[in-house]
């Protein structure tokens, strides 16, 4: 089962709501759209983690060359880029399992018909998340390919990084 976020209808929004009173499932939501991070979304209220990948968390550094950068951000700016000026929809996925964090409803979203987890595995900005779909491994490898986005240095995956693990130049010695 899957719900349709849209930011069009908006004159049917509240038809829609009153037709199927209690069953959020069956209406559409529209806008503002607030990207969180380089893995999630808000439409009206509705978080929205971005199905089969996992990017960078906020606060997340990565290293080109000698230098440390705050990937997490860097991911970030790139949903907003992607979702600039776009028609942004999302589809919930009913029969997903949330992901592990607790971090929105897991779901398909697109800018204009085009597939966000799509684009943020392309530029590399975001990896396949294996552990739930391998839809974008391809995308993911194109920009390990072209070392595009966190391919460019070196990074710790994100599964791994909220699970502890850091960059040498990371951890703290007290």
């Amino acid at each position: 089962m899957t719900m349709r976020l849209g930011v069009s209808w908006l004159c049917t929004v509240g038809l829609a709501a009153l037709a199927v009173a209690g069953s959020p499932e069956a209406a559409d939501l529209t806008e503002p759209l607030r990207v969180i991070d380089g893995d999630t979304v808000e439409l009206q209220g509705q978080t929205v983690r971005l199905h089969g990948i996992d990017a960078p968390e906020l606060g997340q550094n990565c290293r080109i060359k000698n230098r440390l950068y705050d990937c997490g951000n860097i991911s970030r700016t790139a949903l907003l880029d992607l979702t600039a000026g776009a028609r942004v929809t999302c589809d919930l996925l009913a029969d997903a399992a949330p992901p592990a964090d607790g971090t929105g409803r897991p779901g398909r979203c697109f800018a204009d018909g085009y597939d966000l987890s799509e684009g943020m595995a392309h530029t590399g900005w975001a990896l396949a998340d294996r552990a739930v779909s391998t839809r974008y491994v391809r995308n993911e490898a194109g920009a390990k390919a072209a070392r595009r986005g966190l391919w460019k240095g070196r990074f710790v995956a994100p599964w791994d990084w909220r699970r502890g693990q850091r960059l040498p130049a990371e951890h703290r010695t007290e």
